[in-house]
Formats: structure tokens, sequence, C-alpha cells
């Protein structure tokens, strides 16, 4: 089934529609250093302290939780996240907005599908307000699972009512593809920048949301 033949579009929102700089400085730059300031230490001890806790809690629902970070780290997460200097780093990516128009003026129902907290995807609405574009925004931690685990794509059809057989999802996570694939997804747009990417799935691999606008 060609793209513009689908129906419905989940479409995740890191990676995809918004620049993933902001998210990997305040993790791996930003709060190492707020920590290391509040206890006193150095900041390379504070990165590797950070860095092995964020590791350690990779792909699971804590992962993306920031009430989890705030009572673990004793940093008001949020109100860090909100802090100018941060703010200034959430950017669009080229062209994005210009591919939702598109799927909207040809009557595409779209989805926002993302392992975001909600209190983070309500801060980067701050940024840029997104939400016309979306019947629905969906936040995993709220269905319990996270987009790794088969059993939030089984959740979200029951939650959306939707027909996977006329769905694609678009993301620039291949584990999230693969688990939605075993729970009935079958149309699928891997953003990376590895064109050479092989699977049995058979995903259209464009470099950015952006390459979409010809398939569609």
């Amino acid at each position: 089934m060609e793209l513009k033949d689908n129906k419905y579009f989940l479409i995740d929102l890191d990676g995809v529609i918004l620049d993933t700089k902001y998210d990997n400085f305040f993790w791996q730059e930003y709060i190492p250093k707020v920590y290391a300031e509040k206890n006193n230490i150095a900041l390379s001890d504070a990165i590797n302290f950070t860095h092995s806790l964020f590791h350690y809690k990779k792909k699971t629902k804590d992962w993306y939780d920031i009430t989890y970070w705030s009572n673990i780290l004793d940093i008001d997460i949020a109100k860090e996240k909100e802090k100018e200097t941060n703010m200034d780093r959430i950017c669009l990516k080229d062209g994005s907005l210009d591919i939702l128009d598109k799927l909207k003026s040809q009557g595409k129902e779209l989805f926002l599908i993302t392992n975001a907290h909600r209190i983070t995807l309500n801060i980067k609405l701050k940024k840029f307000d997104i939400s016309k574009y979306f019947s629905e925004m969906v936040c995993s931690h709220e269905l319990g699972y996270v987009k790794e685990d088969i059993q939030f794509w089984h959740i979200l059809r029951l939650k959306l009512k939707l027909d996977y057989k006329y769905s694609v999802l678009v993301e620039d996570t291949f584990d999230n593809i693969n688990s939605a694939y075993h729970a009935g997804l079958n149309n699928f747009v891997y953003i990376s920048d590895n064109k050479k990417f092989t699977s049995p799935l058979s995903p259209l691999i464009v470099k950015s949301f952006s390459e979409l606008s010809s398939s569609i």
C-alpha cells in the first residue's frame, strides 16, 4: 500500500518534528552540571553518576518520567527545562510543518505518539504549538507502557479506535517500529541517516520528515 492510500498517520515528536539537540544537551550536559553544583562535587563525577543512572533506565517508563528524575536527583526538572537558555534550544526540524500541512490538506487524520512525559510535551508546545494538526496527542507514559513495548501499540489501537491496516507510523527509533509491527502495524516511515539500513519490515527510509513530500 502506498503512503497516500493510508487514512491515519501516527507521528513521533522528537527526531521527527523537533530536533533532538534540546533533549541531548539537557540530559547529557546541563543536568550533570546542575547536579555537580547542587552537591558540590566535580563535574566529571556528576557526569559519570547521572549518565550511569540514565543508561540503566533507558527504554523504560522511568527514563521518560521527569517526576521520577526530580525525585531521584532532587532537582526540579520541569523548572530547569523551562529556563530560557534551555527553551531556546527547542527547534523544529526543517520542513516538518510543511509536511503536517500537506497531510492535513489531504484529509489525513494525524496523531502525535510520543514517549515524552506530558509535562515535557507541554513545555515544548509552549515553544511550538503544533496541537492544531493532531486529533490526539498521546504520551506513552499515560498508557502504562513505552513505545518499545508491544503492549503499548495494542492499547493505543483500542484507545484511538484505529485500523492499523490503514495506518502509517513515522519514527526515528527502529525499536519502536519493530514493536509496532508485532502489534499489527505494517506501514512505516523510518527517519534515519543510514540509507543502507535493511529490514524485513521494509520501512520507507528517509533522512528527514520533509522528504515525505514526494511520497504523499
